[in-house]
Order: structure tokens, then sequence, then C-alpha cells
């Protein structure tokens, strides 16, 4: 029996190497270029704008749950990749490099100037993609000036702290922080 062939999305997801140059690579450079177009209309409009929950219900391909909260300005290059709970804040300067899959569950408090990323470049072959999916569990605290690396899971109630740089797990009801983060206290 034979193997349907993955998409390149699916591809991306399960962290198999992505080249830059195949032929498929037109549909990811179609849809970041949706994205940054919506990105820009976003950034223009005054925070009270009735537009703004219009595009990011068009960024992100869904319509984002009347409790949550995404404040402007926002980086976010694959909306569609981007999955948002019930009851999330999300504060000014959101940087989100979503091409390998962000989730983030319920209750999760992002501070301003975040970055989350999924993806990285082959060490040999810079053209190669390696993406990770990251996952921020429920009631997470995300401090401001964090960072999230690809392929890390934040586990429920968790803390990052202001500026951290976060490369591996974090378990549930933990405080971490720092660069590379270090556990700081279990809650």
């Amino acid at each position: 029996m034979e193997t349907a062939e993955k998409s390149i999305w699916e591809r991306l997801s399960d962290g198999d190497p992505v080249s830059m140059t195949e032929p498929g690579y037109a549909e990811v450079i179609a849809e970041l270029r949706r994205c940054e177009s919506l990105n820009f209309k976003l950034n223009q409009l005054p925070p009270d704008d009735s537009e703004k929950r219009r595009l990011l219900n068009e960024l992100l391909d869904t319509e984002l749950d009347r409790t949550s909260t995404i404040h402007t300005s926002v980086q976010i290059d694959f909306g569609r990749r981007l999955k948002i709970g019930r009851h999330v804040f999300i504060n000014h300067d959101l940087t989100v490099m979503s091409i390998g899959g962000i989730e983030i569950e319920d209750g999760t408090m992002i501070g301003p100037n975040v970055t989350i990323v999924t993806d990285n470049h082959d060490l040999q072959n810079r053209m190669l993609l390696r993406c990770r999916p990251v996952h921020i569990g429920r009631n997470v605290w995300i401090g401001a000036c964090a960072s999230i690396m690809p392929g890390v899971t934040v586990g429920d109630n968790a803390v990052i702290a202001g500026g951290a740089v976060v490369v591996k797990d974090v378990e549930k009801d933990t405080v971490v922080g720092g660069n590379p983060a270090k556990v700081l206290k279990h809650i």
C-alpha cells in the first residue's frame, strides 16, 4: 500500500526539512505575503477601530474568540498556523514566526515585545527550513521581552520571566527566567 505524500504544511509541522527552493514552496510564500499585507493593515488602525477584529480573524483564518484580545502592533507571519484559545490576552509588539505551528491555550497572558519562533535553518544548507511546533498551555504568563524558541512546550500555569529565552520545555507550575531560561521556583 502506498503512503500519500505529505503536503508542504504537514512536512513543516513534522519537522521534516523543507527546501526554500522547491516548487511547492511558492504556496508558503503566497501565504507569507497574505499575512504581511494583513499585518500592515492591522498595524495602521487606531486601537479601538471596529475593523481590527475583522482583520485579525482574516489573518488567523478563523474567528478569534470574543474573550481573547490581541493588541497591535503585531507581526504574525503565518496566521493560519497560530491557534489561540479563550480568555487569552496578548499585549503589543508580538512577533510570531508560526510556520511550524503554534497553539496558545485558554487563559494565557503574553506581555509586550514577546517573540515566539517555530522555524530554524539547517546549519549546513541554510536554504532548508527545519520547523518544530510550539505549545503554550493553559493559564501561562509570559513576561515582557521573553522569547520562546522552536519545539518548546510550556506547561499549564507556568510563568516565563521577562527577558527569558526559553530553549527547552517548561514544566507546569514552574517559574523560569534568564538566558537560557532556568527553573527559578515551583509554584
